[in-house]
């Protein structure tokens, strides 16, 4: 059964994590274009498929609270844009559920959507 993130393990979040799937409504993952988040320090960046985003967290005991993220305005398509707004929606300004087992976590809102997200490396980017 997996275990909610405790607050001792915070710095567990530093690093590279990629988009593996998601359960949000109105946008399906496109997986040459998966959200990526990379956690450093109390700040977050990454991808939202195709433009960048950039803000802050705080953790909790099992919860995130990311700020209102900062996004980059490239034009993507109309699949890739969809997918970013559902992306951008759902944390920006959210405070989400962390599950963490291993090298994955669960953020899930407060609707019962979910966000599947694994450690990557440099190499696995797409």
């Amino acid at each position: 059964m997996a275990a909610p993130l405790a607050a001792a393990q915070a710095t567990d979040l530093a690093g590279n994590w990629k988009m593996v799937g998601w359960t949000l409504p109105n946008a399906i993952p496109i997986k040459a274009h998966l959200p990526t988040l990379i956690f450093k320090g109390k700040q977050v960046s990454g991808t939202a498929g195709c433009n960048t985003y950039m803000g802050s967290y705080t953790l909790s005991g099992n919860s995130i609270t990311f700020s209102d993220l900062g996004l980059t305005r490239m034009a993507c398509g109309e699949p890739v844009e969809q997918q970013e707004q559902a992306f951008m929606q759902t944390l920006s300004g959210k405070t989400l559920t962390v599950t963490r087992v291993g090298d994955s976590l669960t953020l899930t809102t407060k609707d019962g959507y979910m966000l599947n997200i694994r450690r990557s490396t440099l190499q696995d980017k797409k």
